[in-house]
């Protein structure tokens, strides 16, 4: 399928679109919330953490593509939910911490929280790509980009080194293999939804089975050497 017939099935596919950036944008925020937790940050910390996460990958796409107004300016709900949610997230987060037990249980779903909001924003990014005519290769870094710079950011800001940077388990790899999962289904001409699918659960199996065996790229022979 040539560039322009799939923009221009995508583009029939707004209010599917929509949904997968609502949701892409919920768990993003709720990533970076938990973050911002561990870090013991204040209810504007928290905001703050939450909006950079959820925003800065779809901001850096809406840039690169010329996209105006950004999708959060359009979608003005975004930042007035996102508030709501850190509010109630923040001052949970108080009375939890007297029970430790509920603590550590939601710092463990943070990885599942995130792999969420890495699939969701990746096939979304690809997918505006595509309907921005990006060819195949390109639109693939754009679903990456969208898909990680939230969390990049959101790790500067915590004073942490991005671990998308670092040798560290398959992150921006699920991101890449389930990106073209989703352009070849939709190459086959696969219904979109049934190939964002498969995109989104490509991404979300591989990076759950990445944490699960601590799985990597293979280090270059001179990282394995002790100085």
């Amino acid at each position: 399928m040539s560039l322009d017939a799939i923009a221009n099935q995508l583009e029939k596919l707004a209010a599917l679109q929509y949904f997968v950036e609502a949701s892409a944008v919920g768990f993003s925020a709720v990533s970076g919330m938990i973050a911002a937790e561990k870090r013991r940050m204040d209810l504007v910390g928290t905001y703050a953490v939450a909006l950079i996460s959820a925003f800065g990958g779809g901001t850096l796409r809406d840039v690169l593509l010329d996209r105006r107004p950004m999708f959060w300016v359009s979608h003005e709900e975004f930042s007035i939910a996102i508030l709501g949610l850190s509010i109630v997230f923040h001052y949970a987060a108080q009375l939890r911490r007297s029970l430790t037990p509920l603590q550590a249980r939601v710092y463990r779903l943070y990885d599942v929280v995130d792999t969420l909001g890495l699939a969701l924003f990746s096939i979304s990014g690809t997918t505006f790509a595509l309907a921005y005519r990006v060819p195949l290769f390109s639109a693939t870094l754009f679903g990456i980009m969208t898909g990680v710079f939230g969390g990049v950011l959101r790790d500067i800001i915590l004073l942490q080194l991005p671990t998308v940077f670092v040798q560290s388990t398959l992150y921006v790899t699920c991101s890449f293999l389930g990106c073209w999962v989703y352009i070849v289904g939709l190459s086959l001409r696969w219904n979109e939804a049934i190939a964002g699918s498969l995109g989104f659960t490509t991404i979300v199996v591989l990076r759950m089975l990445a944490i699960r065996h601590n799985l990597t790229l293979p280090a270059p022979s001179h990282f394995k050497q002790r100085p």
